[in-house]
């Protein structure tokens, strides 16, 4: 029982003394903190400055390399291409989609004659071929190809 209340005792003075340690500072302390915060902003700020300057450069070395990029998908691109095929398919009476798609596959402006006539089929166009002369190409998608042989020649 002594021996606790000793422990207690021992307590108090120690949370007495550091009371008036921290109390007893001059006030002088407090502005050496302040002054140790402003030095910390003023870096912080110095850093900041910097790391908006190098984002600015990467950013800038970004964009160029996209163009770069760009510029080489372009080339790549054209090098890839096949050349356009032109020709001009002449419908003429009697003629069902399914002769102008192995017409275009024959000559080589479409790669399936099968998936073109299954794509007029399916947009209601197989029976809407048009007579005349129709002047196509290649590089022509099904879409452009079917509108082209579904308009009227004169």
């Amino acid at each position: 029982m002594i021996r606790h209340l000793l422990q207690l005792i021992g307590i108090a003075l120690l949370t007495a003394g550091a009371v008036l340690y921290l109390t007893s500072q001059p006030f002088s302390s407090e502005d050496k903190g302040n002054a140790n915060k402003d030095t910390q902003i003023s870096e912080l700020k110095l850093q900041l400055a910097d790391v908006k300057a190098a984002l600015a450069d990467a950013q800038q070395s970004s964009k160029a390399d996209k163009k770069t990029d760009v510029a080489t998908e372009e080339n790549k691109e054209s090098e890839n291409k096949e050349p356009v095929i032109q020709t001009i398919l002449t419908i003429s009476s009697g003629d069902t989609s399914k002769d102008a798609s192995d017409t275009l596959e024959k000559s080589g402006i479409i790669k399936s004659a099968s998936e073109f006539e299954s794509y007029l089929t399916k947009n209601g166009l197989s029976g809407k071929m048009q007579i005349g002369q129709h002047k196509i190409d290649s590089s022509m998608n099904f879409a452009a190809l079917a509108k082209e042989l579904t308009t009227v020649k004169q």
